[in-house]
């Protein structure tokens, strides 16, 4: 939840408050709205991410899902 308290603040205040000058009430109306959205996102859909990945497993079995997600970060080798 930090890196959508980072974006939600930080990125929106060098954008519009430094860059086209928005009040700050403005600024932090929209960072509150903002945070408030991708919080909620993440808490609605971290079940069903872990419910799909579950899933995953189960169709590819255990082993090539587990071979298939360390490709996938560029672990394959290690």
């Amino acid at each position: 939840m930090v890196s959508q308290m980072v974006d939600s603040f930080v990125v929106l205040f060098i954008a519009f408050k430094i860059g086209n000058g928005w009040s700050w009430q403005l600024v932090l109306a929209i960072a509150v709205v903002n945070y408030l959205y991708k919080f909620t996102m993440a808490i609605l859909l971290t079940p069903l991410i872990y419910f799909l990945e579950s899933k995953m497993d189960n169709y590819l079995g255990k082993e090539q899902a587990f071979k298939m997600k360390r490709e996938a970060m560029g672990l394959a080798n290690e």
